[in-house]
């Protein structure tokens, strides 16, 4: 399981005053020896306090809340985590001394490390959704009185993207003789498009009869982060314009090898109208949208998935004409930043301190050069090069802020009406 839009077991430390401020401090939430973020904390919380850290990806239960109302004053609507700025530092997240959790489990059970979103079957927290979610462009029910259509997808040939990990929470698994890549984090909306086998279209009797064993051919299906498009057996789903599918023939319908998919975002505005983003355009002028390629596989009748290397996917990239992510970064992780490699495991956890620094400081916390009006830039991913894939992502606090203002104001998010 993924350990994002999970509450996590961390320490707090290099508490510090702020400026004009007396009744509050700012400390680091570290994990594994490693800064997550920082937050702004009560003044006279003491050094090493163990706690338990929710992002701004979190929203309380009502159980938790009930039993300690107290929290109710970090909190927005719906119990959501926010992330907020106090006396210019930024605070992002919330922690809450680990004593608070020992009424739902034995108190050894938190360990450093541990996360969670259930203690002993009561809910603590949950991923945060948009309270009301938008329809995506041109959906409806189709004609009135009308049932879906059956799938015609075939079980194992069709994947969505994981679920990228968090960096921070990860880092100590970083390897400084790795080969990495890291590229540039783009915020738009995920799109995929995949050559894979479905089942096909037969007319007449044995369509409603025998439509679970009707012979496979492969033909295109598209997707948003986590709605497959084209699923149906009769008319392939669309009903009105739809952005996914928009992109997807026009980039890649008749391009794709068998099996192929690939995974990119769809970024700019769209064909409509809308902002796909509020205020990231990526240099797009109105009602124009442009894409950046970030993964690709390819999948085998019998289910084995080949995952394309980042070198290979900016190759295919060029073949098929369309663009990649930008790559800051490509080659052994020791290289990067000229660190020694270590030579013990305090040596390596000083070498993962010093990298996650050093990536903070060159990478995030950018303007986003292409749109306009100075607005932050997401942050970067970090992929490792192996037979499967193994990613990271690391967000510029300055982004997570402006995205939890957005969500304060109730502002819709593409991405999200896509769950």
């Amino acid at each position: 399981m993924s350990d994002n839009n999970q509450a996590v077991v961390a320490f707090l430390g290099n508490i510090t005053a702020i400026e004009g401020a007396d009744k509050i401090v700012k400390a680091d939430v570290i994990l594994n020896g490693i800064k997550l973020t920082q937050i702004v904390v009560a003044v006279g919380t003491q050094e090493n306090t163990k706690i338990v850290y929710f992002d701004s990806n979190l929203c309380l239960s009502d159980d938790l809340v009930t039993r300690y109302p107290d929290l109710k004053t970090y909190l927005a609507k719906g119990n959501r985590v926010r992330t907020i700025k106090l006396r210019g530092v930024i605070s992002n997240g919330l922690a809450v001394n680990v004593d608070h959790f020992s009424v739902y489990d034995n108190p050894s059970t938190f360990t450093e490390g541990y996360s969670f979103t259930q203690l002993n079957g009561v809910d603590i927290c949950r991923k945060y959704t948009p309270p009301v979610k938008m329809m995506s462009q041109g959906a409806g029910k189709g004609k009135k009185g009308r049932k879906p259509p059956k799938s015609r997808m075939v079980d194992g040939q069709f994947h969505f993207h994981i679920d990228t990990a968090q960096l921070l929470k990860n880092a100590y698994r970083l390897d400084p003789k790795s080969v990495i890549s890291i590229t540039r984090k783009m915020h738009g909306t995920s799109a995929i498009a995949s050559n894979c086998l479905v089942k096909a279209q037969r007319r007449g009797l044995g369509r409603l009869l025998f439509w679970k064993d009707l012979p496979k051919r492969y033909d295109m299906v598209y997707a948003s982060r986590s709605v497959i498009k084209n699923g149906g057996l009769e008319s392939g789903g669309f009903y009105g314009y739809d952005l996914w599918k928009d992109a997807g023939e026009k980039y890649f319908k008749s391009n794709l090898a068998q099996g192929e998919t690939i995974y990119y975002e769809i970024l700019g505005f769209t064909p409509t109208g809308g902002c796909i983003q509020k205020g990231y355009d990526y240099g797009c002028g109105p009602n124009e949208y442009k894409i950046a390629v970030y993964r690709i596989t390819k999948t085998g009748p019998d289910g084995h998935i080949v995952e394309y290397s980042w070198q290979a996917v900016k190759g295919r990239c060029i073949e098929l004409g369309v663009t990649s992510v930008p790559e800051y970064y490509f080659g052994r992780a020791t290289e990067l930043f000229n660190l020694p490699v270590p030579a013990s495991d305090f040596d390596k956890h000083q070498w993962v301190n010093q990298f996650v620094d050093n990536l903070k400081t060159h990478y995030l916390e950018k303007p986003c050069t292409d749109c306009k009006g100075g607005i932050p830039d997401e942050g970067i991913v970090l992929r490792v090069e192996s037979l499967g894939i193994e990613v990271y992502k690391l967000k510029s606090e300055a982004f997570v802020l402006g995205e939890s203002k957005a969500k304060d104001t109730g502002a819709e998010d593409m991405e999200e009406g896509q769950g």
